[in-house]
């Protein structure tokens, strides 16, 4: 039986790795690749993986900090839940135990290789999504006691700088 990493599709998100020029590393025999980005406002590690049998693939990204206290957790959950009422593509998760919110992208194709114009546009949404909420969750690490409780994130979340327009790229591939 033929592993993830030689299936059709992982031959398209390799090609379209190839064809930005981003930098990458595969794990063998998992269908994955994995890549490190300089966003806007954080560094963003995203890996991307291919589930053949389902002709999907799934695209996530982790917050490069972790909150360790309930307190922070539970406003780090909040934000997690408040920039999903917005979002139409993708959502963003907790790892509660970690301390670390993930985005997440999936898509089925209805073909074997996929599409790579789908593929690039779901590393570029899960770069961008993780990059928007980045300085958000620097505040609320560094926030305490009395701050932390009065974050107006809804407020916050609504004068969120924007990253740069996606047609100039998600970011600059770390090296």
């Amino acid at each position: 039986m033929a592993t993830p990493d030689q299936s059709p599709l992982f031959e398209t998100v390799r090609g379209v790795f190839a064809a930005e020029n981003w930098a990458f590393e595969e794990i063998p025999g998992r269908g994955v690749v994995k890549a490190g980005f300089e966003a806007h406002h954080s560094r963003v590690e995203l890996h991307v993986q291919v589930f053949p049998e389902l002709s999907a693939l799934s695209v996530v990204s982790e917050s490069p900090l972790a909150v360790s206290d309930p307190a922070r957790r539970e406003r780090l959950a909040e934000l997690a839940m408040r920039v999903n009422q917005t979002l139409t593509v993708g959502g963003f998760e907790m790892n509660w135990d970690a301390g670390r919110l993930i985005f997440r992208a999936t898509n089925v194709f209805t073909g074997e290789a996929g599409d790579p114009s789908i593929v690039r546009g779901l590393i570029h949404t899960t770069l961008l999504e993780m990059d928007r909420v980045a300085p958000l969750v620097m505040l609320l690490s560094q926030a305490e006691g009395p701050q932390l409780a009065g974050l107006d994130l809804p407020a916050l979340l609504s004068r969120l700088d924007r990253p740069p327009d996606s047609a100039a790229g998600p970011a600059t591939p770390a090296r």
